[in-house]
């Protein structure tokens, strides 16, 4: 984990740096990022030969100065600056400090080159590659020498993650003071891959952002007075068609959700599929309807919590049941075949979200979230946008997945897995988030947390997993966070 979980977008980085410089020397804090980093290279590695790729701005002045370090020390440093170099005042500066010129450049000659250093661009890049620069990236990533990004791997966009079509593809990334979006969100997590954050004595601003990494929670300490009773209670709507992804779907859910703590698990199931349920379920209880009215006596009767959309139809019936839902006064997780049931009716759902009063969490993947809302390059922004607009939690799964509240405090995901791409991985997800929302988790912590414990699932497994392995191996991963 990192020490800070705050996290900067590229205007406040800019203000943090602002405000660094009325009172220290702008050139002076480009000293000290490039002394950090010289010390970290020289702790870390035994180059022979370093290849320093510079930009024009202060970035590539970073990079005059490392190498002005490196070449104290006797290492073979040259300086490759394809689109020039010293343009900004402070590079100026470093340019004027470099004891050999003649280290510079403008063809790339990586021959005995065992470790590169990209300062070309830093948090400020915002246009598009030259195809020069591409066929140099292009290049670049195809070597198998240890590559370091300073900063911001170059090509990639500070506030989105986002790339034009190519960027380094770092081994490590020396960032500076705090993470950026770029460094957590996709493709830019994977191509800055682990990051090092350096301080250099800027200016805190942490409490100006709203954006920050999930840190190890700690879970509410179990009683010895706690019975079934008092440990909560969800309901779960199953599906009918009873088969495959809709069977997985529904039970999944309500073992995941015993395994993260809750007291009662209630599946409800139209009358006709009880006998199917019957044969596959075990700890839990059933409760049938015939209809909505049925569902309604239900609802009003109970202050449990409600699960809605894993394995379900995209039906007419299932479409009133989840207005019913979203009408009541019940704590509501909202998953899956639930979007496509908003989506036919988008106008009329998000108004009856927008209005109502009790916790909401709404889990979409890619797909499901574009159904209902806008898709632009920021997923931080999306997120964002989708829980103001709901009046909810949202959960924008993913590699780097994004959790907002109606607020707007954000939270992204770091630590996952690729393995968690799998059937019922979601379903698994939406089951612990409903879990901890009946145990009296605030919506937003039970998000958070359902989040966590999910991908610390998958990380300990550490490979190809079903959604029953994460069931499994979940009660070992809680027990480390009481």
């Amino acid at each position: 984990m990192f020490k800070n979980n705050k996290i900067y977008n590229q205007e406040l980085i800019t203000k943090s740096e602002n405000l660094t410089f009325k009172k220290t020397n702008s050139f002076g804090i480009m000293q000290r990022a490039a002394n950090v980093c010289s010390k970290f290279i020289l702790a870390n590695y035994k180059p022979k030969k370093i290849i320093i790729l510079c930009g024009p701005g202060n970035n590539g002045g970073d990079g005059i100065l490392i190498a002005n370090n490196l070449i104290k020390k006797n290492i073979d440093v040259i300086i490759f600056a394809p689109i020039g170099y010293a343009k900004s005042k402070d590079s100026k500066k470093a340019f004027r400090k470099l004891t050999n010129k003649k280290i510079i450049k403008n063809e790339l000659n990586i021959k005995n080159c065992d470790l590169f250093v990209d300062a070309l661009f830093g948090f400020n890049f915002s246009r598009k590659l030259s195809n020069k620069l591409k066929k140099i990236i292009k290049v670049i990533n195809s070597k198998s020498f240890t590559k370091i990004a300073i900063d911001v791997p170059s090509g990639v966009y500070c506030d989105t993650g986002q790339i034009d079509s190519i960027a380094i593809r770092a081994d490590k990334t020396l960032t500076f003071h705090r993470l950026k979006p770029c460094h957590v969100l996709q493709p830019g997590k994977d191509l800055s891959n682990t990051v090092k954050i350096l301080d250099i004595g800027l200016t805190n601003l942490d409490s100006k952002t709203n954006i920050n990494l999930i840190k190890t929670p700690k879970l509410k300490a179990l009683s010895s007075s706690s019975h079934k009773y008092n440990r909560g209670e969800i309901f779960i709507f199953g599906g009918s068609e009873m088969v495959g992804a809709s069977k997985l779907a529904t039970l999944s859910a309500s073992q995941i959700a015993f395994k993260s703590g809750v007291g009662v698990v209630k599946l409800l199931v139209k009358d006709e599929n009880k006998n199917f349920y019957k044969s596959h379920v075990l700890e839990e209880l059933i409760v049938t309807y015939s209809n909505i009215k049925d569902i309604e006596k239900i609802v009003k009767k109970t202050n449990s919590t409600f699960l809605f959309g894993c394995g379900l139809e995209t039906n007419n019936e299932n479409s009133k049941i989840l207005e019913l839902l979203l009408k009541s006064k019940s704590k509501l997780v909202i998953d899956a075949s639930s979007f496509s049931i908003i989506q036919k009716n988008l106008k009329k759902y998000i108004s009856i979200l927008k209005s109502r009063k009790a916790d909401t969490v709404l889990t979409p993947h890619f797909g499901e979230f574009k159904k209902i809302f806008k898709i632009s390059d920021n997923k931080i922004i999306d997120t964002k946008l989708a829980a103001i607009k709901t009046n909810s939690t949202v959960l924008f799964k993913g590699n780097d997945t994004v959790i907002s509240d109606k607020i707007g405090q954000t939270y992204i995901n770091y630590f996952s897995s690729p393995h968690l791409a799998t059937a019922g991985s979601g379903d698994v997800l939406a089951g612990i988030i409903a879990s901890l929302i009946a145990q009296n988790y605030k919506s937003l912590d039970a998000t958070i947390i359902g989040c966590y414990l999910h991908s610390q699932c998958a990380i300990k497994i550490d490979k190809p997993l079903t959604a029953k392995d994460i069931i499994d191996i979940l009660p070992d991963i809680l027990k480390k966070h009481y």
